[in-house]
């Protein structure tokens, strides 16, 4: 997730990938999200099809390199069997409320790539996703190849994860701490990103870097392993 205020806007082809010169945005706000999204998981699961919730903003550097993988057509291979939902999350604006329903109840990154089997609603590469968060550093035959082997994944060795309450539990609270932060950070790149001074952004933006790094790991470690383990994280605190 990088900060990258520049005037070009970066326009690409809107949900579902077409090609062609379509020139509408791909991260998409919806005046109804619920029932869009409760429609996409609906036909995807009748098309057996995975889920690809892709949440990103205009301004974000990596978020504008993934957008432009998905409009590649090297990609058409790969996206055939998923459908795609690219979500605008505006200035880091709380998702929790969409992100909630597939046991991930906040983002850690512009761009954050969920992948979702629509009959658990359960997010499926939740340990390899992060990857996606520099995607500027990735290039779309990257992408292609982790999207067919995902899909692979999901097909031969892919099992629904147990819930864990006290997991569950740790992961809505760092959200909601989390989302507080980002809301503080937000108001300061919607004024840095329309050309106002934001003198505190960069060391702000910094600490809570930190700290949703180090959730964000924390909480692919207790996944996996099925608990908190023997002692729950504590992070340094954010005073501002």
């Amino acid at each position: 997730m990088l900060r990258n205020f520049t005037a070009a806007l970066l326009l690409v082809v809107t949900w579902p990938v077409l090609a062609g010169n379509d020139t509408s945005p791909f991260y998409q706000r919806y005046d109804d999200e619920a029932t869009v999204v409760e429609h996409t998981l609906v036909q995807a699961g009748q098309n057996q099809q995975l889920v690809a919730l892709v949440l990103g903003a205009q301004w974000c550097h990596d978020s504008r390199a993934l957008a432009g993988y998905f409009n590649d057509p090297l990609l058409a291979p790969a996206t055939e069997k998923i459908a795609l939902l690219p979500v605008d999350v505006g200035y880091l604006e709380n998702k929790q409320t969409l992100l909630s329903q597939f046991g991930y109840p906040v983002y850690f990154a512009t761009p954050t790539l969920l992948l979702i089997d629509p009959q658990t609603r359960q997010v499926i590469n939740r340990a390899t996703l992060p990857a996606w968060q520099n995607a500027h550093n990735e290039t779309a035959e990257s992408l292609q190849d982790y999207l067919l082997a995902q899909q692979q994944y999901w097909h031969t060795r892919w099992q629904p994860a147990p819930t864990v309450p006290e997991v569950e539990a740790f992961e809505t609270q760092q959200a909601n701490h989390l989302y507080n932060h980002y809301q503080q950070l937000g108001t300061l790149l919607a004024k840095e990103d329309n050309g106002q001074p934001a003198p505190d952004l960069n060391d702000r933006w910094r600490d809570v870097k930190q700290y949703r790094m180090a959730l964000q790991s924390d909480l692919i470690r207790m996944h996996q392993a099925g608990e908190i383990g023997d002692k729950t994280p504590n992070y340094s605190p954010i005073d501002w």
